[in-house]
């Protein structure tokens, strides 16, 4: 289905790939896609997590939020990846009155589906990108701004991370044999890599390794929970490996210092502006939503 192209596939077709799950059936179609019972349980369980509202029709509400809103921004192709969700880890947290680093603990726990969860939080960042483009207009002053750090100490304190995705690729069809290879491999690199000029010449040198185009981020633009593991690893070194879809993944760590003060001004007025366009998005959404066809069986 193209609904969730952006975000590397629908979470249906994801937890079909999955191990065999109990036997499913469908609750509604949303512009003729369905809600299937498993649908249902992940979302109660991602809302309980994040301290919402969570009964069954809290959840299908939310699953038809999430739908109409991913078929709007897939219009224009708004994509956000999985280490730019700072920003909305942040708005889920100051909502439940919590932090950053333990709303992604509670999530991680909460028994929810990992790419569900992650899914979730891309399409509620990128509809907030796509309302903001539409009301260019929203400003912030440099009164709110300084109240915001007022308000917030830490963010005076941020820091600034250069980074680099090191990707030992794994194909589909390799399977746990592959799997295992990647590991080893990554498990020589993360032994050899010491600094990221001649590290990254290294990596390369395997025809299984990708190494990505460097980024840099500031803590909140990361969350805690990633800059707890960049602040643990030495400048010049590669993280632990996760798994996604292309293999085994480490992040080199090329530069950590403390930001300028203009980034965690910069950062204030993001989280500003994200209270505010918040407020714009639901106004959008309410439009699309009456107009989407729900079916509901």
């Amino acid at each position: 289905m193209a609904r969730f192209k952006v975000f590397g596939g629908v979470m249906l077709a994801f937890l079909a790939g999955s191990l065999p799950a109990p036997a499913q059936s469908i609750l509604a179609t949303i512009n003729g896609d369905p809600v299937t019972t498993l649908d249902l349980e992940q979302r109660e369980k991602l809302l309980r997590a994040l301290g919402l509202p969570s009964s069954g029709s809290d959840a299908m509400e939310s699953l038809i939020k999430s739908r109409v809103e991913a078929d709007e921004i897939n219009k224009y192709g708004i994509r956000v990846k999985s280490d730019e969700l700072g920003p909305t880890y942040y708005y889920f947290a100051e909502r439940a009155k919590t932090t950053a680093q333990a709303l992604q603990q509670r999530l991680a726990h909460s028994g929810a589906d990992a790419k569900h969860v992650e899914n979730f939080l891309q399409i509620h960042q990128a509809f907030t990108i796509y309302a903001r483009a539409r009301n260019r207009a929203v400003e912030v002053s440099e009164k709110d701004i300084d109240a915001e750090l007022a308000r917030d100490p830490k963010l005076a304190g941020e820091m600034s991370y250069t980074i680099r995705q090191v990707v030992v690729t794994v194909p589909p069809q390799a399977g746990a044999a592959g799997l295992q290879q990647a590991a080893k491999e990554m498990e020589g690199l993360r032994a050899r890599f010491t600094d990221c000029a001649s590290g990254v010449t290294m990596a390369t040198a395997s025809p299984n390794v990708v190494v990505r185009e460097p980024v840099t981020r500031t803590t909140s633009a990361l969350g805690d929970q990633l800059a707890d593991l960049l602040n643990k690893t030495p400048v010049g070194h590669l993280t632990g490996p996760s798994r996604d879809s292309a293999g085994l993944v480490a992040l080199a760590l090329c530069e950590r210092s403390k930001a300028k003060s203009d980034a965690a001004r910069d950062q204030a007025s993001q989280r500003i502006l994200a209270r505010k366009i918040a407020d714009d998005a639901e106004k959008l959404y309410k439009e699309l939503r009456a107009t989407a066809v729900v079916v509901k069986k």
